[in-house]
């Protein structure tokens, strides 16, 4: 099974980790037409330059370690089964902010 947490992007690709999402007991299960467009907060493993058409190298501006925010369906996904988090591959221009300190 492929690992994400040592995967190395490349092209504008970062990798992230949703954050634990907390447990409430008795809550609904909604469908995922309801909460498809629910934001997401993660923070960013592993991060890639892009190339520019001009032939450069550009950063994406993110960091490893910052937490962020990206839409629910952003991104290619997979449950880690030894601590059950959803690792994602996400294209840098998908994360809709970082979280100020």
């Amino acid at each position: 099974m492929l690992d994400l947490r040592k995967l190395k992007p490349i092209n504008g690709q970062v990798v992230v980790v949703d954050d634990p999402k907390e447990e409430k007991s008795g809550s609904i299960l909604l469908p995922e037409t309801i909460t498809a467009g629910r934001l997401i907060r993660g923070t960013i493993l592993a991060e890639s330059s892009f190339l520019l058409e001009n032939g450069t190298y550009e950063t994406t501006g993110l960091s490893v370690g910052d937490k962020v925010v990206y839409g629910n369906l952003a991104g290619a996904g997979n449950i880690n089964e030894q601590d059950k988090l959803i690792y994602r591959i996400v294209r840098w221009n998908e994360i809709l902010g970082i979280e100020v300190k």
